[in-house]
């Protein structure tokens, strides 16, 4: 199976970030000639101590609401070369409502913001962006309102490495991108220092622990992109910090235009993950980040 798209689904609530994500959208679906397809979720208010009145009056203010947000869906596709299709749907929450239409359309991308109307990017992750990345069953490309969106296709992608499994899914999917458009592929690994009470420090240093988990690594890393994109192979590069601290801080426009992650590292829980590595690159990457489920 194909790890480049063929069918993306943009979800928008017609804020800046919503359309900057749309112009990534299609920008991708026109490098894969893939088909596109923008949706906004009506999210709707169930409440059962509303009085009757009160719901007939809800439900029309939600079919005006509905018109005029499918009418500028149809705006925002017009003038593309190919249109795209355009779908409004009601939900009980703007994540959920994302994942069924995903699914419901077969769709093997997701791309949405990362910033909603409200502009407040950890309210937001955390409601939205955030739940679409743990529950969504395709690759998710979340897109900051300052982040660029090359018009020719991406040309360096960064690709954060833990030798887990689903790093190596990552990588693949990276790979792929990367030999589509003939992009530079980085494999970056993060060794994390480690601080251990004063008790041990006769028997054991940490910087020769830490020298000795480089040199490791970077063993590790260069084997591992050895094999890739025919043998083309990629660069490798091992720094020391907190892993999500120097994923965002390595990930500068200019330097790289795409950052590729798995949603899982290391340890099998992936909430735990999603709290301490993918969320803090998901809420500071400066540039695009695809991040992949196994």
């Amino acid at each position: 199976m194909s790890a480049t798209p063929q069918r993306i689904l943009c979800a928008t609530d017609f804020s800046p970030t919503g359309e900057r994500a749309q112009q990534a959208a299609a920008a991708l679906a026109g490098r894969f000639g893939a088909e596109l397809h923008l949706l906004h979720v009506q999210v709707l208010l169930d409440d059962p101590h509303l009085a009757e009145e009160r719901r007939d009056e809800i439900q029309r203010l939600l079919a005006t609401a509905d018109s005029e947000r499918r009418l500028a869906l149809e705006a925002a596709a017009h003038g593309q070369t190919d249109p795209a299709r355009c779908h409004v749907v009601p939900a009980s929450s703007a994540a959920d409502g994302i994942v069924r239409t995903c699914t419901q359309l077969s769709c093997d991308l997701i791309v949405l913001g990362t910033h909603g109307r409200r502009g407040l990017s950890h309210l937001l992750l955390g409601s939205v962006a955030e739940r679409v990345v743990r529950t969504a069953p395709v690759p998710v490309l979340t897109v900051r309102l300052d982040a660029p969106v090359p018009d020719h296709g991406t040309s360096r992608i960064l690709v954060p490495h833990d030798f887990s499994e689903h790093s190596a899914a990552a990588v693949r999917v990276a790979a792929e991108w990367a030999g589509d458009a003939d992009a530079e592929l980085t494999l970056l690994h993060v060794v994390e220092p480690v601080v251990y009470p004063e008790f041990y420090s006769a028997d054991l240093i940490p910087d020769q622990l830490i020298g000795r988990l480089r040199d490791r690594s970077q063993a590790a890393l260069d084997e591992a992109a050895t094999g890739l994109r025919g043998g083309a192979g990629a660069r490798t590069k091992v720094v020391v910090g907190r892993a999500g601290d120097s994923i965002a801080a390595e990930a500068q426009p200019g330097a790289y235009d795409l950052v590729v992650m798995g949603t899982r590292g290391l340890s099998a829980i992936e909430h735990l993950l999603l709290g301490s590595v993918a969320e803090s690159v998901l809420r500071r990457c400066p540039v695009p980040l695809l991040t992949v489920r196994k």
